[in-house]
């Protein structure tokens, strides 16, 4: 899924095949030249919504566009707005003008089985919308790929168009495109999923786990708590509030948030944070080693100094006014 969907960006190879198979429909119209027009395409039913959704088709002389199969008729395919007059129609693969020429679509329909009122309410409003066609015998059919500014298809954009209406993840994109090492970055894209391995999602599993927060054991642990409710981590925030200059950092003011990355402006120093509380909190499961709030302090101000010699501006500007 992509990274702004809140995935890692690893591939839908089902989504990104499919993507693929809409070149074949593409050559179809901007190459007639390929000797293997004609032949049946590695394409199904979704594809051809998929690849109509993604295309405006401007019928000219009607001798290259499918009557049936391509989405010219107000956006859409024929057998989508007449899917039963569809069915018992012969043949399917008649171009518009062909179609269209002496009403010979309605002579295809067989009627040997006979015609139902849905046939009839079909058929009537398939020819209504048809009436108003005018075919301009000396223009050619266009089509138009319309996610690319080129209007010409592409692969990454028939890609994407798949993840349209997908709920966008809150900081997703950010979270990718700050400077920080690449665990920071993986980690805090678990904290914003809530795929982080705290007690209460230990105690959903049914695995061994200590419900209390290991930092201030006080209170059940979660990803939420851990990282912005914890005493401890607001003790470590109000020490970053002094050194940085900046009160907003101070826990006191944060506004309540079910997302533990949207209270902190600087995502660099955010995704620091996190993961040193992060590490401090594994070192007090597994090695039963604990660092007071002063000492986790000093070390992410040396961690911090280490990132903006290696690139991170924003913690390089915070870091000046110390």
């Amino acid at each position: 899924m992509p990274k702004e969907n809140g995935g890692l960006g690893i591939l839908n190879l089902e989504r990104f095949a499919r993507a693929l198979r809409l070149r074949w429909l593409w050559q179809e119209w901007v190459s007639p030249e390929k000797v293997w027009l004609g032949t049946k395409t590695p394409c199904d039913d979704i594809d051809g919504l998929l690849f109509a959704a993604c295309t405006t088709i401007t019928v000219g002389n009607g001798k290259r566009t499918s009557f049936w199969h391509s989405g010219w008729l107000q956006g859409r395919r024929t057998k989508d707005i007449a899917p039963s007059l569809f069915k018992i129609s012969r043949p399917k693969n008649r171009t518009v003008a062909a179609a269209l020429e002496r009403h010979t679509w309605i002579r295809d329909i067989r009627r040997a089985g006979g015609l139902t009122l849905g046939h009839v309410q079909e058929l009537l409003k398939l020819w209504g919308m048809l009436r108003s066609t005018q075919l301009q015998q000396n223009q050619e059919d266009q089509i138009i790929w319309k996610l690319t500014a080129s209007g010409k298809y592409t692969a990454a954009s028939a890609y994407k168009a798949q993840f349209l209406g997908n709920v966008k993840a809150k900081r997703a994109q950010a979270i990718w495109k700050a400077w920080a090492p690449p665990k920071c970055k993986f980690f805090a894209w678990l904290i914003n999923q809530n795929r982080v391995w705290t007690s209460d999602r230990l105690q959903r599993r049914g695995w061994p786990h200590n419900p209390s927060c290991p930092l201030c054991r006080s209170a059940p642990e979660t990803a939420l708590h851990l990282m912005a409710d914890c005493r401890f981590t607001r003790r470590v925030w109000s020490l970053i509030a002094s050194w940085t200059a900046q009160p907003t950092l101070h826990p006191q003011l944060w506004m309540p948030s079910e997302n533990t990355l949207q209270w902190c402006d600087s995502l660099q120093l955010s995704l620091l944070v996190i993961w040193e509380i992060w590490c401090e909190r594994n070192a007090r499961v597994f090695r039963r080693h604990e660092t007071s709030a002063p000492g986790l302090f000093s070390k992410i101000k040396n961690e911090a100094a280490a990132w903006a010699l290696a690139g991170a501006k924003d913690l390089e500007s915070l870091i000046r006014r110390e």
